[in-house]
């Protein structure tokens, strides 16, 4: 199963890229819930479920334009999925090009995303989804 949840990461970071966010949300979990890192002022917090997570992804989207998601490495944790990625955007009002790095860890059940959270370093993130360093 865990590769299928890696491909799962990869088809929702695809998605986003493509500006198509139903399809990024397609395999969360009713009970989902994601925790930003508060690296994004204005965004933090914990979004529940589908309408939660698009309304951050939304803002996202009305904020900068064509946001995209870098991604550097899927790290197969079993029924978690660790992710090294780069958003990247231009604010629609600054014009200044501006970029996170972050790590995300997904954790999957029975085909479903039932959690997610971003961390601001790596080694927060592997520890997070039971890997040694």
């Amino acid at each position: 199963m865990s590769q299928e949840n890696v491909e799962i990461a990869r088809r929702a970071y695809e998605a986003f890229n493509r500006g198509d966010l139903q399809t990024m949300v397609a395999n969360l979990a009713p009970n989902f819930e994601y925790a930003t890192t508060g690296a994004i002022p204005g965004m933090t917090g914990v979004y529940r479920g589908g309408a939660g997570i698009l309304g951050f992804l939304e803002w996202i989207w009305s904020e900068f334009e064509r946001p995209s998601m870098e991604v550097h490495e899927l790290v197969d944790a079993g029924n978690k999925v660790m992710a090294a990625v780069t958003l990247r955007g231009r604010g629609k009002q600054s014009g200044v090009e501006t970029s996170w790095d972050v790590w995300h860890v997904w954790t999957v059940e029975h085909g479903k995303v039932v959690h997610g959270r971003a961390f601001t370093s790596r080694a927060e993130a592997r520890e997070a989804a039971g890997l040694s360093e």
